[in-house]
């Protein structure tokens, strides 16, 4: 929701750096939009979380074990 809402006041921010003819708006619209990419957590659940039998790290060392 955050990021929807940051996103949103950028683009009127860059919007409205058109309409007024000050660029400076525009800048910080573009400001608002490097926040808001940076600031988005990725939510997604690693295999760890998931509670599966097998860490990541064992299933790296199966598969170098394979390459040898």
């Amino acid at each position: 929701m955050k990021l929807l809402l940051l996103i949103s006041v950028a683009v009127g921010c860059v919007a409205l750096s058109f309409a007024w003819r000050e660029p400076w708006i525009g800048g910080v619209g573009l400001l608002i939009a490097f926040v808001a990419m940076f600031t988005d957590r990725d939510d997604v659940r690693t295999d760890d979380e998931r509670s599966s039998y097998e860490t990541t790290k064992s299933v790296r060392n199966m598969r170098s074990r394979d390459r040898r």
